[in-house]
């Protein structure tokens, strides 16, 4: 009987044992996982140095992002820069989900590839009242100098992220405008007409050093603003034909250029855009090669060969 007695206690004991067991292996699992819940569950905030900020985000501006740091069982209240800041998220909202194209596929190169149309915006009635002296006819020369103000240009530009929404880089474009005239030119010699024709080619390229910025836009960060300053030197190529005589214009020059930009990104790293940009140049020395001779002239003032124009453009571009 009393081994049967002590043969029920350890029994019960056991089984206590075990129930107690059971119930500290659920409440270790519940910490557990209330641990990790909250750990996921903390603000968090990563700066432009791949620092980590774990903290309780209060408040997000387009310009600061508002915080609650506990250090040991002291709360300190603090704001960062959005311009320092990489990417955050919080236990309620992840805030910058959106931005998966500028936030999760940051990037330091952006390589640009363009093409479109350019137009010269030098007046052309000095050249026309020329033209008409020399006999060609007033509508005609209107319509030639017209034909030569619309061109096409084509362009490439890489540039390096210094911070987050700046950038330095190179620029290159090629203009690119041509017209032709076939027409009776009167020698005013009061007996002949000479027919013949005015052919002009004429070609710039421009490459200099810029300054890029961006901006993603808030609404759909898919969309994104750019622009960029460069100067650099132009150098201007006019191949001619004056009533049937060859005639080869070159010339260089200071130039600068000022682009604005609209993009879309089809992939996280390749976007496509379209462009407008002014390019400012005027030559103050031009060369004159007749086949036969070279003459190099400097040019007054009023004389100087204004070859500034408006252009616009569509392309792609490459992030890495």
């Amino acid at each position: 009987m009393l081994n049967k007695y002590f043969k029920a206690i350890i029994s019960k004991t056991l089984r206590y044992s075990k129930m107690i067991f059971m119930n500290i292996k659920t409440i270790l699992i519940l910490t557990f996982l209330s641990f990790v819940f909250l750990a996921k569950s903390q603000d968090r905030i990563i700066t432009t140095q791949n620092d980590t900020i774990n903290c309780k985000i209060s408040k997000v501006t387009s310009s600061n992002i508002f915080f609650t740091l506990k250090t040991g069982n002291v709360l300190t209240k603090g704001k960062i820069d959005r311009n320092r800041v990489l990417n955050y998220s919080s236990e309620n909202t992840r805030i910058d989900d959106n931005l998966d194209i500028a936030i999760k596929y940051p990037s330091r190169w952006r390589l640009g590839l363009s093409g479109g149309i350019n137009y010269l915006t030098a007046s052309s009635s000095e050249a026309e009242t020329n033209l008409v002296q020399q006999g060609a006819d007033k509508q005609a020369a209107k319509s030639y100098y017209n034909d030569l103000k619309l061109g096409q240009n084509i362009g490439a530009d890489l540039h390096y992220m210094i911070a987050k929404t700046y950038g330095i880089g190179l620029v290159y474009k090629l203009y690119s405008n041509n017209s032709l005239m076939e027409t009776f030119f009167d020698p005013h010699d009061g007996v002949n007409l000479i027919f013949g024709k005015i052919h002009e080619k004429i070609f710039v390229n421009y490459g200099g050093i810029s300054f890029y910025s961006e901006q993603y836009m808030k609404a759909n960060p898919r969309w994104k603003w750019s622009s960029y300053y460069s100067a650099g030197i132009s150098f201007y190529r006019d191949e001619a034909v004056i009533v049937n005589t060859p005639v080869l214009l070159t010339g260089k020059a200071f130039a600068t250029n000022l682009d604005l930009g609209l993009e879309y990104f089809v992939f996280p790293r390749i976007s496509a855009g379209i462009n407008l940009s002014y390019f400012l140049s005027s030559l103050k020395k031009i060369t004159l090669n007749d086949g036969n001779s070279t003459l190099t002239q400097d040019l007054d003032k009023k004389s100087y060969e204004n070859i500034s124009r408006v252009d616009l453009s569509v392309g792609i571009r490459f992030y890495r």
